[in-house]
């Protein structure tokens, strides 16, 4: 236990801030949630991963043995609830494994909560075994997408198995309509494999059939590639869902993390077509080509590119940022008949909040801290405003935003300290005044994991670990 380890919160756009211990407090009570998320337990790419839903913010994670697990903080009442184990993720390894490059972290559970209060979460899936059958759509890989839900409305306590989602499927995502249809989106299989959604209009107790939306195929001029993709999706304006993604030339031999430029289309439910920014209807499934020719936003060249997220203002125009450069994003908007052209901000991954087309707010990861940056402007120009948590020596991992997010509880993100020889992470829920506190035996969940795991396996020399821990949360999404 860390008692002396310092929190810094800015709680204003100013350099005045105060520090605040993260360990133990008054009243024993700790700034993080739980002590048990497992390698990397969160990420913007599983989305949501926490909802806002009648009073309380559910959350769900990866925990021992890449399971995935569920707390809830009632906001009236200011009690937490779990960590409740909610799953079994078959790429789950015993005993819990040192070496960052062990855990396979795809299987992270993205959750909704449907119009009935049920609370689900998909998870558990690289691209599917070969032994789940025939995979039309892509290359199978491990796990197997995994549907549960809760047994009771509003209750984390209990879960129970649905078997009515393709099995092959990662970077499982949530998106709930005003009408209460829920879309499933995710990649189906592992890297040589389509995007594609399913389809419940029932609360998620059936989804029709995948449906293929960016399309992988070998390139013609180098059988040795395959056009491969990195994407996210969101709720639009109205009855609209919104993607950006990225491309991926995926080698069969001396395959790489390459990823270039940034994309955007946009879907009407209610015919389920689909279109570009200037409103173009597309032909579906997109191919690279048709990609470049409709729905680019920006060619990198030889600059690396990684996905980001993008949201919508009041017009419906797009706003997003891609992760390019190092340290930083890059933010883009449409104006109407053009993108405009990018504008750096400092950062590592993170998500946005759209107050109009010229008000913007991201909270982002970067360093030791995870801060809100402001335009006024429409993106030419932008602030730091107030730092939610920071503390020298560690990183953080950010979420996607909470859905429907509570001002109290707006982002869930992981701590990653260099100087541990183990891979388990104190999670924190940051609301606009800082970490949304627990009481330490509450939040403290590991038991005696890290004393049996010390005498299984050695641990790695510290200096050799921590820096393996920190190149992993910088890459976020590392080789996935």
């Amino acid at each position: 236990m860390n008692a002396l380890r310092k929190t810094v919160r800015l709680a204003a756009p100013t350099l005045l801030c105060s520090l605040l211990l993260c360990g133990i407090s008054s009243a024993g009570m700790v700034d993080y949630f739980t002590d048990n998320g497992f390698a990397n337990p969160l990420a913007v790419m599983q989305h949501p991963c926490a909802e806002y839903y009648n009073g309380k913010t559910y959350i769900a994670y990866q925990g021992p043995h890449e399971d995935p697990y569920a707390c809830a903080y009632d906001h009236a009442a200011k009690q937490w609830s779990g960590p409740v184990k909610a799953g079994e993720n078959p790429m789950g390894k015993t005993p819990d494994p040192v070496d960052p490059k062990v855990p396979d972290n795809h299987g992270r559970p993205a959750m909704i909560v449907d119009g009935k209060g049920y609370v689900h979460l998909v998870f558990g899936g690289h691209g599917g075994e070969f032994r789940l059958g025939l995979n039309a759509l892509g290359t199978p890989g491990k796990g197997k997408q995994t549907h549960v839900v809760s047994k009771n409305p509003q209750d984390i306590s209990l879960w129970e198995v649905l078997n009515n989602v393709d099995p092959f499927g990662t970077y499982s995502q949530f998106v709930k309509m005003d009408d209460g249809n829920i879309y499933l989106f995710y990649r189906h299989g592992s890297h040589r494999s389509d995007w594609v959604y399913q389809k419940s209009t029932d609360n998620c107790r059936t989804f029709a059939p995948p449906v293929s939306i960016l399309k992988h195929k070998v390139q013609e001029s180098d059988p040795n590639v395959h056009d491969a993709w990195y994407a996210w999706f969101e709720k639009g304006k109205g009855d609209t869902i919104s993607a950006s993604y990225v491309y991926h030339p995926c080698k069969v031999k001396g395959h790489t993390k390459e990823r270039y430029n940034g994309y955007f289309m946009k879907m009407n439910c209610a015919d389920e077509s689909w279109e570009n920014a200037s409103e173009d209807v597309l032909a579906l499934p997109v191919t690279k080509e048709y990609a470049d020719k409709n729905t680019l936003v920006c060619n990198t060249g030889s600059e690396r590119s990684n996905h980001g997220t993008c949201r919508v203002d009041d017009e419906g125009h797009p706003h997003l940022f891609f992760r390019q450069g190092k340290g930083q994003v890059r933010y883009y908007r449409w104006l109407g008949n053009a993108w405009q052209p990018p504008v750096a901000v400092p950062g590592g991954d993170g998500d946005m909040i759209v107050e109009s087309p010229q008000v913007v707010r991201m909270l982002l990861s970067g360093g030791n801290e995870v801060c809100w940056w402001k335009t006024t402007d429409g993106g030419l120009t932008w602030g730091k405003e107030s730092c939610l948590i920071s503390s020298p020596g560690s990183g953080y991992v950010a979420s996607a935003l909470v859905r429907n997010a509570n001002p109290d509880g707006r982002m869930a993100v992981s701590e990653h300290n260099g100087a541990q020889n183990h891979l388990y992470r104190k999670l924190f829920l940051l609301g606009d005044s800082g970490p949304v506190r627990r009481p330490e035996e509450g939040a403290s969940n590991l038991g005696d994991r890290l004393k049996n795991l010390e005498a299984v396996q050695p641990a790695p020399k510290p200096d050799k670990a921590g820096k393996k821990h920190r190149n992993k949360s910088e890459e976020g999404d590392g080789d996935e």
